[in-house]
């Protein structure tokens, strides 16, 4: 059912926990894990109340607008949290939404956004917290498979309340929609407001959208197309394979794949028996790798290579695991215990891989995202723990421990902006002169805006500096708002892999580009439409130009 509805801003009494004044049930329901992070989320199952959508009355538009004045909210419980209505007197009213007892950084406070199915939605929020931030995002459910999106990330002192806001896309054929409030510490947060409003006319969707799947079979395929030029890969989760169309696609598209969450440490590090054991783990914290096996076992029997992402990295990393006993009101951990924890889940994680499936991951992104935008190195509880030598040290330990012919590398991104740049290179000059690093890895998550010769020259300047190999690890391309964009987008994925193409062909060895997810509507950036393929897996204007930069003559373009 799809009823265009217009006139004035009407929040329903729906009392279904939907919209403010509805008396939501502060305790809510849970949900399973859904980590923060700068790349496509981890699949998760969450547990919704029974889906009853009421009917909207002629005219209505849905809102949420929370100052959480009232003893109770639309705020849900997300995972562990607690959620409650507080006095605060660093609130504009006095009044402010706690979250407490937070033990994973994705969990929070949900609030249900089912009537803003198909919408464009504006979302502004003023939070406080010791944590470094605070950040909103959407989660649904599009194909049995979990999409998580950041709408807006704010920088948070425990002192004052800083605003935020941002814009997001919801699909029309996505159910289970929430917005929710997270961070990338465990720490308590505080929320002033949040608002929720459509932005523009509404359309109301009773339920999710049909998208009838096209037949892929006769794309012309990547990995054939680029086998002369470099290895093509594609970040994938284990959801990804309840949908025979998602797989036919990968299968014929891909000759690497990406675990996009399952082997970050908050997938792997076993968390009821390092803090039920403290004593027994305190140097070896113990690991689980059930999450990653799926994922595993799709490129075995596909033939294709897997970028292990990532070892280290200051977000998607549970904070007990840096502090004394495991528990996170207790102190820090010193040098010496963070370095003898770091050798040993290194260790651990490399040896696994290889001891199980032998050969199948050819990289390791050893460390991610360890220099600050600003300038230096990032100020993560592996900086404060172990030192401003933690990257040193974790690739001393994975050369240590990694088998013969698996590479190393160091990913980040916005690693072609010149500032970066150099912090970069200033970081990882020891680790190459040890010997200790083989590749650089360029997220590029980037628009139609970013200079190309800019990115180009970024690739070549890692190569000649630090003697490694290139890697572009996460690629999407978002769009920007304007007549024709979908030409736009297509035409600068085509000079992109046109310019990758002639680097390598001038001697950079570019030897793997990586496209994050597979379709728009589940990628973490949906909301840009940054990917080569429609929700309906129809080929956009942004595949015709990968193909097109394939079959181009190199030497005609010199």
């Amino acid at each position: 059912m799809k009823r265009k509805l217009t006139g004035i801003i009407a929040v329903l009494s729906v009392c279904l926990g939907i919209l403010s004044g509805c008396g939501g049930n502060n305790a809510g329901t849970g949900t399973a894990p859904a980590p923060a992070q700068t790349e496509a989320q981890t699949t998760a199952e969450t547990e919704t109340e029974e889906e009853t959508q009421p009917l909207l009355e002629e005219g209505a538009v849905p809102e949420i607008n929370e100052e959480f004045t009232g003893d109770t909210s639309a705020a849900l419980s997300r995972g562990a949290a607690a959620v409650e209505n507080v006095d605060d007197d660093k609130a504009a009213d006095g009044r402010a939404l706690k979250i407490s007892g937070r033990t994973q950084n994705w969990e929070g406070a949900n609030f249900s956004a089912e009537l803003f199915r198909g919408n464009t939605i504006d979302v502004a929020g003023s939070f406080r917290s010791a944590n470094t931030n605070a950040r909103v995002s959407v989660q649904y459910t599009i194909n049995d498979s979990e999409s998580y999106n950041y709408v807006f990330t704010v920088n948070t002192t425990e002192d004052k309340y800083t605003s935020g806001k941002g814009s997001f896309i919801i699909p029309p054929n996505c159910s289970k929609i929430y917005v929710y409030i997270e961070s990338d510490n465990l720490g308590d947060i505080y929320c002033d407001y949040l608002t929720v409003k459509v932005k523009g006319d509404y359309t109301y969707y009773d339920k999710a959208q049909e998208i009838k799947m096209v037949d892929t079979s006769e794309y012309p395929s990547l990995k054939e197309l680029y086998k002369d030029d470099f290895r093509m890969g594609m970040a994938i989760g284990a959801d990804m394979f309840k949908s025979e169309d998602y797989t036919k696609l990968v299968k014929a598209q891909f000759n690497s794949v990406t675990p996009g969450n399952s082997f970050k440490p908050d997938s792997i590090l076993d968390r009821e028996k390092n803090q039920s054991e403290p004593a027994k783990y305190n140097e070896a914290p113990a690991v689980n790798f059930g999450n990653v096996i799926e994922e595993l076992e799709f490129a075995k029997a596909n033939g294709m290579t897997v970028r292990g992402h990532t070892l280290l990295w200051h977000s998607q990393t549970p904070d007990w695991l840096f502090y004394k006993d495991y528990d996170v009101n207790g102190e820090l951990a010193d040098r010496e215990l963070m370095l003898k924890r770091m050798e040993s889940y290194i260790k651990s994680v490399v040896q696994w891989a290889e001891e199980n499936y032998p050969g199948l991951v050819s990289s390791w992104d050893v460390v991610n995202e360890a220099v600050d935008d600003s300038k230096g190195m990032r100020e993560s509880l592996w900086y404060q723990t172990v030192g401003e030598d933690y990257v040193q040290k974790a690739f001393e330990f994975a050369r240590k421990h990694a088998p013969e012919g698996v590479k190393l590398f160091y990913n980040d991104y916005n690693s072609y902006q010149p500032s970066k740049q150099m912090d970069i290179i200033s970081m990882l000059k020891p680790v190459a002169e040890a010997g200790n690093i083989d590749g650089m890895g360029m997220q590029a998550h980037i628009n139609t805006d970013i200079d190309i010769d800019s990115f180009i020259g970024a690739m070549e300047r890692y190569n000649k500096q630090l003697g490694v190999e290139i890697h572009v690890t996460e690629l999407d391309i978002g769009r920007k708002e304007r007549d024709g964009w979908e030409k736009v987008q297509g035409m600068y994925y085509q000079r992109l892999f046109t310019e990758m193409r002639l680097a390598k062909k001038r001697g950079c060895p570019l030897n793997s580009v990586t496209i994050w997810g597979i379709a728009d509507d589940v990628s973490w950036k949906a909301a840009e439409f940054p990917l080569p393929f429609n929700a309906d897996l129809s080929r956009k204007p942004a595949f015709d130009g990968m193909v097109t930069a394939a079959e181009a003559n190199l030497d005609a373009l010199e």
